[in-house]
């Protein structure tokens, strides 16, 4: 029994390992190709701890908070209390005050040009995250179950040998 339980804690490890890799390499991807990219930061931010707990496992990630704010298509202008009255993405206001037009944005000797058009959102996480986590949980499932059936399996083979004469 014990070696079938350190079997279904080193299963459970790898597959926990290599879900974290490729669930980074994932995000990175979707970030190259949203092109989040200006300073490369947020890109090489993302970072994953494994931890043991009584329960289980916990999977950690961490990434700089202003990936949050292009996936959700907020940040400077934005705030929580403004009852969603952003009068910056009015056309009209847009047009009065030069916002439909690129321009440069940011120090004079190493800005950069914006594109003239109100922010969107670039969701690179949460879509990805969800679908992974679900199938993260019926391969754990999988992977329990399968262990399972071979403890079940060792233990019916154990008493068919007992009685057998």
């Amino acid at each position: 029994m014990a070696q079938v339980n350190n079997q279904v804690s080193a299963d459970v490890d790898l597959y926990v390992d290599e879900w974290t890799r490729v669930m980074l390499d994932i995000w990175k991807e979707k970030v190259e190709r949203l092109r989040i990219i200006r300073s490369g930061a947020f890109h090489e931010s993302f970072r994953s701890a494994i931890q043991d707990v009584e329960q289980g496992k916990t999977i950690t990630m961490r990434f700089l908070s202003y990936g949050l704010f292009q996936a959700h298509g907020s940040g400077y202008g934005y705030s929580r209390d403004n009852g969603g009255d952003l009068p910056f993405l009015d056309k009209d206001y847009r047009h009065r005050h030069r916002l439909d037009v690129r321009r440069r944005v940011g120090p004079a000797w190493g800005g950069y040009l914006s594109s003239g058009k109100p922010r969107k959102r670039r969701d690179w996480f949460s879509k990805k995250l969800y679908m992974s986590v679900m199938a993260m949980k019926e391969d754990l499932a999988r992977i329990g179950a399968d262990n399972l059936s071979k403890v079940l399996c060792e233990a019916l083979d154990n008493v068919e040998s007992t009685y057998t004469l």
